[in-house]
């Protein structure tokens, strides 16, 4: 019998390393899918944990176009150091009344609401 067969008592540990390997070229497949040198994707999940929000919050900031992300085959994914940089960038832009009415206005208009 060749040492590398499969028999069915060897089944469930071959399975488990098969699921270890995977886990690890996903891995592998994640953080060097950035091309750049110590950077690593981080799912949903970990963002929120990482930023210390919750992902209702998360998923918040991406509808609105709030904090850089990817998304690949329905899945969000975050670049870490894309998200260091967004954090240490804060709300550093200028308030400007008249551009913030105007989007008052076009959503008020989107939901048939009176502005005259």
């Amino acid at each position: 019998m060749d040492a590398n067969q499969i028999t069915f008592d060897s089944l469930p540990r071959a399975m488990a390393s098969l699921f270890d390997e995977v886990k690890q070229i996903k891995s592998l497949i994640l953080e060097s899918s950035t091309g750049e040198p110590g950077d690593q994707l981080l799912t949903i999940t970990e963002t929120a944990k990482f930023l210390h929000v919750q992902k209702q919050t998360l998923y918040s900031y991406v509808s609105k176009g709030l904090i850089p992300y990817n998304k690949r085959a329905g899945r969000l994914y975050f670049s870490k150091n894309d998200l260091i940089d967004w954090v240490k960038s804060g709300n550093k832009g200028s308030f400007d009344v008249e551009v913030e009415a105007k989007k008052i206005i076009i959503k008020r208009k989107r939901k048939g609401g009176s502005h005259e």
